[in-house]
């Protein structure tokens, strides 16, 4: 039997990783060009990493059989740790990451990213149960 953390463990790494990406200091981060902020590429990083997250923990909630509630209520806790990693994440940057800001349009891009991660998620289980794959 597998411990909950360890079905859990891409789910939890990835997390890290967001936290370790925000945590760099805003001097680190390459320059932009001005051509290319007009179309925000950070919003996509946000939306991106927030999709893989929320779709790997929805995926491990899913998987394990250890906590019942989780399991029941997976979408839900996920979207909801989605969210308060994405607010999290923007407290932090404003308060003790120099060089970076707290930006609203960054937390709904982690929002929206949380909840393509569960669109993407559902997709999959239909195709999972159609096709019998993994």
């Amino acid at each position: 039997m597998k411990s909950f953390f360890r079905i859990n463990l891409w789910g939890i790494l990835w997390g890290v990783f967001i936290l370790i990406l925000i945590s760099i200091p805003g001097d680190f981060l390459p320059e932009i060009p001005p051509f290319i902020s007009l179309f925000e590429p950070d919003k996509l990083v946000h939306l991106f990493l927030f999709t893989i997250y929320v779709f790997l923990l929805i995926r491990g909630f899913n998987t394990q059989d250890i906590f019942i509630y989780i399991k029941r209520n997976a979408v839900f806790i996920a979207i909801l740790n989605g969210i308060i990693l994405g607010g999290g994440t923007e407290i932090l940057q404003y308060y003790f990451i120099p060089g970076r800001i707290c930006s609203v349009y960054d937390f709904i891009a982690n929002v929206l990213g949380c909840f393509l991660g569960w669109g993407i998620f559902t997709i999959w289980e239909k195709r999972k149960k159609k096709n019998k794959i993994l």
